[in-house]
């Protein structure tokens, strides 16, 4: 118990009886009083329940015993003894105690995330130059209801203007340029900024600020290295990280004592008061908000205004930066880190807006399959990354005062977009630097790797006036320039190069049938030679925005060459499969379902994910799915076209080899793939009955077919003699026009209804 006697007129006060009396957590604090400031200030007195949160604040994380393990509160030691110094703490203090104003504020502790509700009272009491308050600190955990303490207040009015602002904005930078204007003026502040850090880079940005009209306030932006400044402020603030202020000159250099090269930009950019808060959304660092040269003699109500603002600004932040994350992540390639096609076409098309002069460069790199056959698909991810890297270099450091929008539209596909040349020598310049920077021998695994690319311009407006003609015109001419093998690698998009100004338009319309869902399908029947119905092969169709019906003859090889197959593929096995899920469960047949899947299609990194997901969502039985594969499959991607056919038959799935002896080398393959059915194409099919030794090729495949341990299916049956010749040879299953023609959903149905499918 702490007894403090006075020299004047003998009295005698009882600081421990007096907090002892107090129900919220209560110190006595001594200020000692130097001039107009203060000097020394210490905890003379404070019952239970303040050691208790002095306790949460040096040992936030104790529980149990270990909260006993905080430094005992003893009276008469200065306060820093016990949590990190605080210029909110001295301020409320020093106002109460030494000019007798009653002082309510509150703070946030960020290490334990509480709310502090603060109450100062003058204590008419002083021993010559030693001053008294009574000092209560209320933990809150809950700011909602802390808020209504202040319903009064004039700094939740403002607090509650600026919030008004950020959600009226129709983007972040609107909001952000509207609150920081606002909350200048609140303060009366020369200039008022907020910071964001991004510590992955080491960079910071300024996302706001405002100043008075012709300062001569030296901005961050104009001093080396504020990277290092900025998070500086971190240990300055510590682990309870309140805020930092300075009013005035002998604040300014107590700052240059703690942290002199801040202190030497606050200097020289003529800084005579500054109030700085980070912005913290749990324990993440966003950045810093601050005010400069403001209205030192409302401290305490722009504190509280700018304490409350940066926590409302804090989610506001945090709430756009996951968005720009999500963003990022869905418009970035995960491989190389350049932006994707879907960020392509948002730059191309944002381009066009502006109406003016730029070229589109379709990328390709040549006969990159041979490097993932011959070094493996991780040394190939490693050459795309090192090729990626190569070109950030040209980008950054050829011809600067142009734009170069380098992507990574998939695989070994890349796109540039260059702006702001000014000759087409220029430009040609330009794209031969990036065909130059892969001269050099690339080293993956130990191994020299040697790599070229193919590279087709079209310039808006002059090629091309739309992104989807733009990007198509630049893949002509990128496709002729590979089709050729000319030691020249770069080819300007003609007219000329158009053999059929037809395949664009059907390429256009594939695209927008992909959008907006008019790629549908239809099954064709497959029958045994007794007429039986064994399943259906489901077949890709597709319409125009009008409803015209194109033929897949004329939409299917356009989409292989155009990369889109893979789509057009997904799109009717997704939906031919819930269709024929459905008939099969209120059905209870046994039936075949034959989906088609291309080279491409087959080669992505998903496609196993993509079938499992398939007959889960189908509920089809996978030994009832059957995935036809084409001889190009087998030929030109052998090891991983088997790596996806042994997933395929554990899954349960069924082989079928699709368009079997159009392949050159297709026998030497057939023993490698374990697959149930070959397919034999129509074209063997038309000729068999005028030719022989079309016959007997198509008698020769059967036959091997069945020596193999394959069934053998003829597609393109037309004709009785066709079907009588089939029969006579040994076939196993039909398909064609002689017993069904492709048929729509509900047709699907009658036939399955309607016949004897039992097995």
């Amino acid at each position: 118990m702490l007894f403090i006697v006075s020299s004047m007129g003998g009295l005698t006060m009882d600081f421990q009886k007096i907090v002892d009396s107090l129900f919220a957590p209560t110190c006595i604090v001594s200020v000692e009083k130097k001039g107009d400031r203060y000097g020394m200030i210490r905890l003379v007195a404070g019952n239970r329940k303040y050691a208790d949160v002095l306790g949460m604040r040096t040992n936030p994380f104790g529980t149990g015993k270990d909260q006993n393990t905080s430094r005992p509160f003893v009276p008469g030691h200065p306060y820093t003894e016990y949590f990190q110094q605080s210029v909110n703490f001295e301020d409320a203090c020093y106002r109460a105690a030494i000019l007798k104003k009653e002082v309510h504020t509150y703070a946030h502790i960020h290490n334990v995330d509480v709310w502090f509700d603060i109450y100062a009272m003058p204590l008419d009491y002083e021993e010559e130059d030693v001053c008294y308050c009574l000092y209560s600190a209320i933990p809150n955990d809950d700011a909602d209801s802390l808020l209504d303490t202040f319903n009064t207040s004039n700094a939740v009015t403002d607090v509650l203007r600026t919030c008004v602002k950020l959600h009226k904005a129709s983007n972040l930078q609107e909001a952000m340029d509207n609150v920081i204007a606002e909350i200048r003026q609140i303060c009366n502040a020369e200039g008022c900024t907020v910071l964001l850090l991004d510590d992955e880079e080491e960079k910071y940005s300024i996302l706001a600020t405002n100043f008075v009209p012709n300062s001569t306030i030296k901005r961050v932006t104009q001093f080396d290295g504020y990277y290092k400044i900025a998070i500086s402020w971190k240990d300055m603030l510590g682990e309870e990280g309140d805020c930092i202020i300075a009013r005035n000159r002998e604040e300014i250099e107590n700052i240059g004592r703690i942290n002199h090269p801040w202190y030497l930009t606050l200097v020289e950019a003529g800084v005579k008061s500054v109030a700085l808060f980070p912005l913290r959304q749990g324990k993440e660092l966003l950045g810093f908000m601050w005010a400069v040269n403001f209205d030192t003699e409302n401290t305490q109500h722009i504190k509280e205004t700018l304490e409350l603002t940066s926590f409302f600004l804090s989610a506001h932040i945090a709430h756009y930066q996951v968005i720009m994350r999500l963003k990022h992540m869905g418009y970035t390639d995960a491989l190389t880190g350049l932006p994707n096609r879907y960020a392509l076409t948002e730059h191309v098309s944002g381009l066009i807006d502006k109406k003016e002069r730029f070229t589109a460069v379709s990328i390709d790199l040549n006969d990159f399959k041979h490097v993932n056959n011959t070094y493996g698909f991780d040394a190939g991810n490693k050459v795309l990354i090192d090729v990626a890297a190569r070109w950030r270099a040209v980008s950054d450091t050829v011809y600067p005062e142009t734009e170069k929008y380098l992507t990574c539209i998939g695989g070994d596909e890349f796109f540039l977009v260059v702006s702001g040349y000014r000759t087409e020598e220029e430009l040609e310049d330009i794209v031969a630097c990036y065909n130059d920077a892969l001269s050099d021998n690339l080293t993956v695994d130990d191994c020299d790797v040697y790599v070229s690319a193919s590279f087709g311009c079209a310039e808006f407006p002059t090629d091309a006036d739309t992104t989807d003609a733009l990007i198509s015109h630049a893949n002509v001419a990128m496709n002729e320039i590979k089709k050729t093998r000319s030691s020249e690698h770069i080819l300007r998009f003609t007219p000329e190069l158009l053999k059929d100004e037809h395949i664009l338009e059907i390429e256009r319309v594939i695209r927008n049938a992909l959008e907006n869902d008019l790629i549908y399908f239809h099954l064709q029947p497959q029958y045994d030679m007794n007429h039986r119905l064994r399943g259906f092969e489901a077949l890709a169709r597709m319409k125009d925005g009008e409803g015209n019906a194109f033929h897949p003859e004329e939409f299917i090889p356009v989409a292989e060459k155009a990369g889109l197959i893979d789509r057009v593929d997904g799109t009717v096995a997704r939906k031919a499969a819930m269709f024929f899920g459905d008939l099969l469960r209120r059905t209870e047949v046994k039936l075949t379902l034959s989906l088609n899947v291309s080279v491409r299609h087959m080669m992505k990194s998903d496609f196993i994910d993509e079938i499992r997901q398939l007959l889960k969502d189908s509920g089809i039985p996978a030994n009832q799915i059957e995935i036809e594969i084409t001889e190009s499959i087998m030929i030109d991607s052998v090891d991983r076209a088997l790596h996806c056919i042994d997933e395929l038959k554990m899954m349960g799935v069924h082989i079928a080899i699709d368009d079997f002896g159009t392949g050159y080398s297709s026998l030497s393959y057939l023993n490698r793939f374990p697959a149930e059915l070959l397919k034999i194409d129509k074209s063997f099919i038309d000729a068999m009955n005028s030719c022989d030794s079309s016959r007997q090729y198509v008698a020769a495949i059967i036959s091997m077919g069945h020596i193999m341990g394959f069934d053998v299916i003829s597609e393109g049956v037309e004709k009785p003699e066709q079907l009588e010749t089939l029969v006579d040879i040994g076939c196993d299953y039909v398909q064609g026009f002689i017993w069904g023609n492709p048929l729509p959903m509900e047709d699907v149905e009658k036939l399955v209804v309607s016949m004897d499918v039992s097995d």
